[in-house]
């Protein structure tokens, strides 16, 4: 898990703009488990029934991803999951920094 790092709230900007449509590019994701082990998903996407409708800003956005918690994907196969955004680790192999 080498990289440079890349800021948490680049992340959530990069996953939000690319998955507008649903049919956004993958993406690859660390992350911690209930256990404190570690997981990876790799070639995953934001779910295209989650698209949300346009908002009047970004702002908005910010505050409604922060309040649930919780990013809403999708494999390469279909299957849908959820990962909890504290527990996010690296976002396509690079570090992710929780402070901004």
């Amino acid at each position: 898990m080498a990289g440079f790092g890349i800021y948490l709230s680049q992340v959530l900007s990069e996953i939000r703009v690319n998955g507008l449509t649903g049919d956004g590019p993958y993406f690859s994701l660390t992350y911690q488990k209930a256990d404190g082990s570690y997981g990876e998903k790799r070639r995953v996407r934001r779910r295209a029934s989650d698209v949300l409708p346009a908002k009047k800003d970004l702002l908005s956005i910010r505050t409604e991803v922060r309040r649930a918690g919780k990013l809403h994907l999708m494999d390469d196969n279909g299957h849908r999951f959820e990962l909890h955004i504290p527990l996010l680790r690296s976002y396509n192999g690079k570090l992710i920094d929780h402070r901004f």
